[in-house]
């Protein structure tokens, strides 16, 4: 059989561009709404996104120290970078950041409301991210929110989550509870039973059968008292267990999710370079 090789296009082989993992640097927010009790969440909500975005396999997280140092030699506070785009480019690259991300903290229907701005230091361009958090105690699921759609926004990293539940009862403990309440209540009746057993089997000695009885009735109170913990502890399990199920708690995103990353980075062919395909085919 003769083979025959026939090129129907040339050209090189394709050659894709290798875009290093783009680099963010977290600041500080702001308390919009001036209520001293937000104050505490204002000084750690940054520092829950930078862990959850440091989490992020396609992205890599600016130290908290190296963006303080930067800022103090620099003289700049938060204030500075809000409006003003020339400053942000500039710390952006003193940096090294490809992205700053900033925020504001405000109330928003008896939740706190977390706005999230990523600013793109090449271009100015900003991305606004959003999530509404029932209370100050659940702002480490609003950091997990947020830094999953940022990081789809930046890379396509994952999904974009518009929800994320929250269980607003605790069910582990109380079931561990129960469980070991409801072994002592089995230990306890079971020693009852025995001493009870004693003193009704041994009538030789008075003083004998007055102990065991005193043994016998002191367990099965005790074992009263476990079955009686027991008992509510289950019911409380099983009330935590419908509650949770049924229950509304959740962190949301903004309302308008798509699913289209606004910065993502996408394979590009090299400058320069053209696609071709060969082809051999043998008859």
């Amino acid at each position: 059989m003769k083979s025959l090789f026939l090129l129907l296009l040339t050209g090189t082989t394709l050659s894709w561009a290798q875009n290093s993992k783009p680099v963010v640097a977290v600041l500080d927010f702001n308390n919009t709404t001036k209520k001293f009790y937000l104050d505490e969440v204002i000084r750690s909500f940054p520092a829950q996104l930078q862990t959850e975005l440091s989490q992020k396999k396609s992205l890599v997280i600016v130290e908290r120290r190296r963006i303080d140092n930067v800022m103090r030699e620099q003289d700049f506070v938060l204030s500075d970078l809000a409006e003003d785009k020339d400053k942000q480019t500039k710390v952006g690259n003193l940096l090294g950041a490809d992205y700053l991300v900033t925020g504001d903290i405000s109330e928003s229907d008896g939740k706190l409301r977390i706005d999230v701005a990523v600013t793109q230091i090449s271009s100015g361009r900003v991305i606004g991210e959003k999530a509404l958090v029932p209370s100050k105690s659940h702002t480490s699921v609003g950091a997990r929110l947020l830094a999953q759609n940022i990081a789809f926004e930046l890379t396509g990293e994952g999904s974009k989550i518009q929800s994320i539940a929250l269980k607003g009862a605790p069910t582990t403990p109380l079931f561990l509870a129960t469980v070991l309440l409801a072994a002592g209540t089995g230990y306890a009746y079971k020693q009852s039973s025995k001493f009870k057993n004693d003193y009704k089997s041994d009538r030789s000695n008075l003083n004998s059968i007055q102990d065991h009885y005193d043994k016998a009735n002191k367990w099965h109170k005790t074992g009263g008292f476990f079955l009686g913990a027991a008992t509510i502890s289950l019911g409380a399990y099983i009330h935590a267990l419908i509650k949770n199920k049924s229950s509304d708690l959740e962190v949301l995103a903004s309302e308008s999710i798509n699913n289209k990353a606004t910065f993502a980075i996408q394979p590009v062919i090299a400058p320069g370079q053209s696609a071709g395909i060969n082809l051999s085919v043998k008859f």
